[in-house]
């Protein structure tokens, strides 16, 4: 136990002063965008009832749930995503709430990881969700400002995929599969896994031509003449709606000035299950994986109680971190812009004097006990950006004017 001390878990990550400052800069911006565009904040306990995860709809297995105790032996769960507890709000509390409801928050969630992609367990998520508006626009909405999003935290090469839920259930089922069929290809389409989806299909003995057929659909990924690839491959009427809601979407986000930032991936699939028209991933030039997700979730808010289609996303603030780092920005630690101390005796006057600056924005820190050349040397070293040493009434200042 005693060697653990200065451990932490797996999957757990300090944030050190720099990193954190950045971390908080972030976070400003993205709260500024997201209630600039009418989004409400919000802010949900890190322990939710297991119960309301504990569904196959919502699409997280019970060993990727970080799970404790009540005093009364319940089982609690700490949130995966912000998604789920926000629709749990809107149909509680916000019951009442007028339609649409906007909502976003930047919070904590934390579920353990079943792939090598990410060892990342614990992350701070910003997002937002749009309820009871099921249009193109509201997809295209919240597509666009997902652009926003990116474009603010300061990723510079990026791209939106988009993807139908719809589309690819329509396609399995016209193949005839069943749901354990179908949700085995699911899986083998999320990580394009090419070979084991044509095995697979080998041992099930379907038709070549639909055999043909389901291997194009990973493949369906790139401009929007991809749709028109996609129509000759169904007659399903379940994937041609799909397919003209894309196209609606798309043109609205040319009215948004975000199109040349989207891509189609007819292939794409989330990890929950609970995604059921629009889906899309934003990925960086920097990352080998999403840091940002979401999607159209029309049937979750009924599990709830409240039925109304909904739409949000997520992104991830310490994937956008890693990609920014991978750009060449760095989050030195912030260092304060006057270091103060003083002779003996002067200890009164020191704290009067730090309060004063403080007061005009100005951040201060009182070194107990240090010379007036020994500050020099620590703003000289780039430990502040000014020293002041109080000696009686005498203010003795260095380096740069910064009051």
């Amino acid at each position: 136990m005693e060697r653990r001390r200065l451990q932490i878990p797996s999957g757990m990550q300090d944030t050190l002063p720099g990193e954190c400052a950045g971390k908080r800069r972030l976070e400003d911006k993205l709260r500024r965008l997201f209630t600039l565009g009418g989004y409400q904040e919000i802010e949900t306990p890190i322990l939710e009832y297991y119960d309301a995860l504990d569904d196959q709809t919502f699409g997280y297995r019970p060993e990727q749930v970080w799970k404790t105790f009540d005093p009364q032996a319940r089982i609690l769960a700490v949130r995966p995503d912000s998604t789920i507890p926000a629709v749990r709000l809107a149909s509680g509390r916000l019951k009442n709430a007028p339609l649409p409801l906007r909502l976003c928050y930047v919070q904590s969630a934390a579920k353990f990881h079943s792939e090598t992609l990410s060892l990342l367990c614990e992350d701070t998520q910003a997002g937002v969700e749009l309820m009871g508006e099921g249009s193109a626009q509201a997809d295209a909405e919240v597509i666009a400002l997902a652009v926003e999003a990116l474009r603010a935290a300061g990723i510079r090469d990026f791209l939106i995929e988009l993807g139908q839920v719809k589309f690819v259930s329509g396609f399995l089922e016209e193949a005839g599969l069943t749901a354990q069929q179908c949700a085995a290809l699911r899986d083998m389409m999320a990580h394009k896994n090419a070979l084991d989806m044509q095995l697979y299909l080998d041992r099930l003995s379907i038709e070549a031509d639909v055999s043909r057929r389901l291997m194009r659909l990973p493949q369906l990924f790139g401009d929007a003449a991809v749709l028109d690839e996609a129509e000759q491959l169904t007659q399903s009427p379940k994937c041609l709606r799909a397919i003209a809601h894309l196209r609606q979407v798309l043109s609205i986000l040319q009215d948004y000035g975000c199109a040349d930032c989207v891509s189609i991936d007819l292939g794409l699939t989330q990890q929950a299950n609970y995604y059921s028209g629009v889906v899309f991933h934003g990925l960086a030039a920097e990352l080998g994986q999403p840091l940002l997700s979401g999607g159209r979730y029309d049937g979750l808010p009924a599990q709830f109680g409240r039925p109304m289609p909904a739409t949000g996303f997520a992104l991830s603030l310490k994937l956008t971190l890693m990609a920014l780092e991978r750009q060449g920005e760095t989050f030195a630690p912030p260092v304060p812009d006057v270091i103060l101390s003083f002779a003996p005796g002067g200890l009164r006057s020191a704290i009067a004097y730090a309060h004063q600056l403080r007061d005009k924005g100005v951040s201060v820190a009182l070194l107990y006990g240090l010379t007036a050349e020994e500050l020099h040397q620590r703003v000289d070293s780039g430990e502040a950006s000014a020293a002041v040493y109080l000696n009686g009434s005498v203010f003795e200042q260095y380096g740069k004017a910064v009051f």
